[in-house]
């Protein structure tokens, strides 16, 4: 009877620790931002535009945080998309008007002997547009 007892409340004591520690683990896989300009007001995610390379943007900007994502295996398609759209919602919330993502990809370094995945990370810049920007003497 006890051992029936003590099961149950191990499997209790499961499910409530498994939410808390699958929140945990979303939550260590965030995005870094770096701040190197002024933030502004947020603004919606579908208004921030996604590039993938600098020549891509049409006019003059200015850089305002440079957002780093956690490593995920390079196969892992889905962790890229998640990835990507976490940034691209960090950027709204900075208010940035666009978003410059890049991919790289890594091993874990050399150790003799062991064999190492490859890996992969985002790294994106947000930016700001300038709205008046002029050359001409005043």
């Amino acid at each position: 009877m006890q051992g029936a007892w003590f099961r149950a409340t191990q499997m209790s004591k499961a499910f409530f620790f498994a939410p808390i520690i699958l929140a945990a683990a979303c939550a260590a896989s965030k995005p870094d931002i770096i701040q190197v300009g002024p933030w502004f007001p947020a603004r919606s995610a579908a208004e921030v535009q996604v590039f993938s390379s600098k020549e891509e943007t049409a006019k003059p900007w200015g850089a305002i945080a440079i957002i780093h994502s956690q490593r995920f295996p390079v196969d892992d398609k889905s962790g890229l998309n998640r990835q990507k759209k976490m940034a691209r919602k960090m950027a709204a919330g900075i208010g940035a008007d666009g978003l410059i993502i890049g991919e790289e990809t890594v091993t874990g370094g050399d150790q003799l002997g062991v064999y190492q995945e490859l890996e992969t990370f985002i790294s994106a810049l947000a930016f700001k547009y300038v709205t008046d920007i002029s050359t001409a003497a005043k």
